[in-house]
């Protein structure tokens, strides 16, 4: 647990490590300033803040039975946070301001509408191009050659998975008027007979009680209270209709996705996995749990639409061959490589909303296979990343797929994850309580068939209980493979880990953050704010001091510009447990937010102070609470370059 180094001697350090411990949790659960200094925008649960000074932290609503994990309380609608949420914003529209699209699929028909083309514009033929994944190289696709030229319509084949077409003008020969791409989902006959085998063995072996497909639907970095605000068509539509469960105190194991996605698809921590694999390496010996499925019998599918700076990619990491039966990653490569397609930052693909093209790529997936088990994940990822505001825009999209579902009575035969993979990492909300909060709260809702839950009163009354207890996705993929085997002959493949426990089986009400998986800096069970120092004081400043150099330290003196306090935000002395009452004598847990320059970078940490040495110590775990996007980037990975402001910044503003 070294997360501070004290010289006091080993027994000392080792008592201060396990409070500190307790206490890392609630680092940066209260800070409470905006960036912008405005206290209007200050919240704290159901109170506005005017002074740092205030002592008091707003009370934990009652608590149905004693658990030991209470998250701090916060206010979803408090005013101040509705004010920053972009509840004004409104559903997303791409194709006002694109070229029209003039073909559309009809089965296997591609089919051209030119009566869609506007002003001068006139039609002079069609035609496409396939494509597909390099072979053993995941950055790059293989086009094949343009197609015969096309007027109305074009046949394709069963075959046929990722194609753009393009359709020119019949005034200037060379101008396009229309561009689109597509996916398909082929049959793949050559491995009909292999899944229907693997499907015999597994009721053989096994005997499961039911079959239902998995669906699975994240948005990057959105935590549950602003998908609350933001999307209150879906959340009403999946509480209230559905029947579909929150799980309210869902926490998380890091405040990235590779580590929260990992422990989804493979039961590691990024610890363990650390020990045998480096990012040079491939990701293919994680062994994800897509190959459990497709050994079972599942046909797979995994969409993102960011292909460079996605999870299992950020820093030009790769797989040697795609991970499930349909990977869209050709198709979003060719995209992105298209100029001009990808635009809006990145929320519209040409005339389209990118999610829609995720959402109807597992539409398709769901028809090709009515009578197959399936199981798929798609990860809309670009809209919510860097703003979770933008959670406003796709409500619609998102409550409408779940009706297509419905209506194509995919519902009544699949459990749908509706999920995120971490908490908000930056933005005006995230400088706010509540932001602190929610940066450590993303959200898991899962909805179920109504017979199900019927005929498995049992599983129905365990889920609501989990609910209101700790959980992760080491949790989620226990469950995934509870219902790969579902009440069938155990012991069941695959390997479980030691990470997570089935939502089908009751979380202890025990259970705490180390329990679960959770690291103390990502962990909300903890206690409260002591009292806020005033940020003139000795303790003050000399806490601020010992977090600017852990921030120097981590910066690179060749390339980067030496960073220098500008202000100091916030210092909250966190409380001790009472039972520490000598310790709390000698010792002040603090946790210290301010900014810097050059660049305005804000940092927030936790700090220790030894009050009788005056010796300070910086947590592991520094953050980053604003955005470098814009800036000169000179640093070879994200983890340094959110501690560097390039020199080559002061060249780019003389320009």
């Amino acid at each position: 647990m070294g997360f501070f180094r004290m010289g006091a001697g080993v027994a000392k350090r080792r008592l201060f490590y396990f409070l500190v411990a307790l206490l890392i949790t609630t680092a940066g659960v209260y800070l409470m300033h905006d960036g912008s200094m405005n206290p209007t925008l200050v919240s704290m649960g159901r109170f506005s803040l005017f002074n740092r000074t205030l002592t008091t932290i707003p009370p934990q609503p009652p608590i149905p039975e004693p658990v030991a994990c209470i998250f701090p309380y916060v206010d979803i609608f408090d005013p101040n946070i509705m004010k920053l949420a972009g509840l004004d914003q409104t559903p997303l529209k791409c194709d006002h301001d694109f070229l029209p699209d003039v073909t559309r699929m009809d089965g296997l028909v591609l089919r051209v509408n030119s009566s869609k083309l506007k002003g001068d514009l006139r039609l002079r033929y069609c035609r496409y191009r396939n494509i597909t994944r390099q072979p053993y190289k995941d950055h790059s696709v293989v086009y094949s050659r343009w197609s015969r030229k096309f007027t109305k319509e074009v046949k394709l084949t069963d075959e046929h998975e990722f194609f753009q077409v393009a359709c020119y003008d019949g005034k200037y020969k060379n101008r396009v008027v229309s561009k689109a791409f597509y996916s398909l989902v082929p049959k793949n006959k050559h491995l009909e007979s292999l899944f229907n085998m693997r499907i015999m063995k597994r009721a053989a072996e096994f005997n499961p009680l039911e079959t239902l497909n998995i669906v699975g639907v994240a948005l990057d970095g959105l935590p549950r209270h602003q998908m609350i605000r933001a999307m209150p068509k879906t959340y009403t539509h999946l509480t209230e209709r559905l029947g579909s469960f929150d799980f309210q105190t869902h926490g998380q194991v890091a405040d990235n996705t590779f580590p929260n996605i990992l422990a989804l698809l493979s039961g590691f921590t990024r610890a363990e996995v650390n020990k045998w694999w480096s990012w040079k390496n491939p990701e293919d010996v994680f062994d994800l749990l897509w190959h459990d499925f497709e050994r079972a019998g599942y046909r797979t599918l995994y969409s993102e639409d960011n292909p460079r700076g996605a999870g299992f990619y950020w820093g030009n990491r790769s797989f040697m061959f795609p991970q499930t039966s349909y990977w869209n990653r050709p198709l979003e490569l060719a995209m992105l490589n298209e100029p001009g397609f990808i635009r809006r930052k990145a929320s519209c693909a040409g005339p389209r909303p990118v999610a829609e093209y995720q959402l109807d790529y597992m539409t398709r997936f769901l028809d090709r296979f009515p009578d197959k088990p399936v199981a798929g994940v798609t990860f809309i990822i670009n809209l919510t990343h860097d703003d979770s505001t933008k959670a406003v825009t796709i409500d619609e999209h998102i409550r409408n797929f779940y009706g297509t579902l419905e209506a194509k009575g995919h519902l009544n035969r699949s459990v749908v994850m509706f999920f995120s993979d971490h908490g908000q990492r930056w933005g005006k909300i995230r400088q706010t309580y509540n932001g602190v909060v929610e940066s450590r709260n993303p959200f898991l809702i899962l909805t179920f068939p109504d017979w199900f839950l019927k005929k498995y009163p049992d599983i129905a009354r365990t889920l609501r209980t989990n609910t209101q207890r700790l959980t992760t996705h080491f949790d989620t993929r226990q469950t995934l493979i509870d219902l790969m085997y579902f009440k069938g002959q155990e012991p069941t493949p695959p390997h479980r880990g030691r990470h997570g426990i089935s939502l089908f089986r009751e979380i202890p009400a025990s259970r705490t953050c180390e329990a679960a998986s959770i690291p103390w800096d990502q962990c909300l069970c903890g206690q409260g704010v002591e009292k806020f120092l005033d940020t003139n004081s000795s303790e003050a400043k000399a806490l601020a001091e010992a977090l600017l150099r852990a921030v120097q330290s981590r910066s690179e003196p060749a390339q980067c510009e030496t960073y220098r306090l500008d202000q100091l935000l916030q210092v909250g002395a966190l409380s001790l447990p009472t039972a520490w009452t000598k310790e709390k004598k000698r010792f002040m847990v603090a946790s210290v937010r301010l900014t810097v320059q050059p660049g305005g970078a804000m940092f927030e940490a936790t700090v220790n102070m030894n009050l009788n040495t005056n010796e300070t110590s910086v947590g592991s775990k520094i953050e980053r609470l604003n955005m470098y996007k814009g800036e000169v980037e000179c640093r070879p990975t994200s983890l340094e370059q959110m501690f560097c402001y390039c020199k080559g910044n002061k060249e780019m503003l003389k320009q």
